[in-house]
């Protein structure tokens, strides 16, 4: 899958930067509908970046279960009557996607891109929630 490039014709917006993050060792987010509300409990985790590389000690080294990164975003009023993509360069193993609490991805592979069209779910000018869970 190639990178998509700005052109005349296509704007890109970076979602990078601090997330909201939440361990879940019992694997209770699905099932509670994590991907529905605000993380509780979450903490601000940089997006790009591997947990495991930024939690101290042996909590995000040794953690099995899932992770769960959530962010807000406003889709630009530029962007109306336009295809609206969401792009993850990579994710590692496995990993869901979730917009405003609607699954729209589901990703298998290790540290692939990977897409969702999200035209359909998004307003321009309107915020959104992104939840992901890896």
């Amino acid at each position: 899958m190639l990178r998509p490039q700005d052109t005349a014709t296509r704007e890109r917006r970076s979602l990078a930067g601090l997330w909201d993050f939440r361990l879940d060792p019992t694997l209770d987010g699905v099932g509670e509908r994590w991907f529905d509300q605000p993380l509780d409990g979450a903490r601000a985790m940089p997006v790009p970046a591997s947990y495991n590389d930024i939690l101290v000690g042996s909590q995000g080294r040794d953690h099995v279960g899932d992770a769960w990164y959530q962010t807000t975003t406003r889709v630009p009023r530029g962007w109306a009557g336009e295809r609206v993509v969401l792009r993850f360069d990579s994710a590692t193993h496995a990993a869901t996607v979730w917009v405003d609490g609607t699954e729209v991805a589901r990703h298998v592979g290790g540290y692939t891109p990977f897409e969702a069209d999200v035209t359909a779910l998004v307003t321009p000018g309107e915020e959104i929630r992104v939840t992901v869970a890896v």
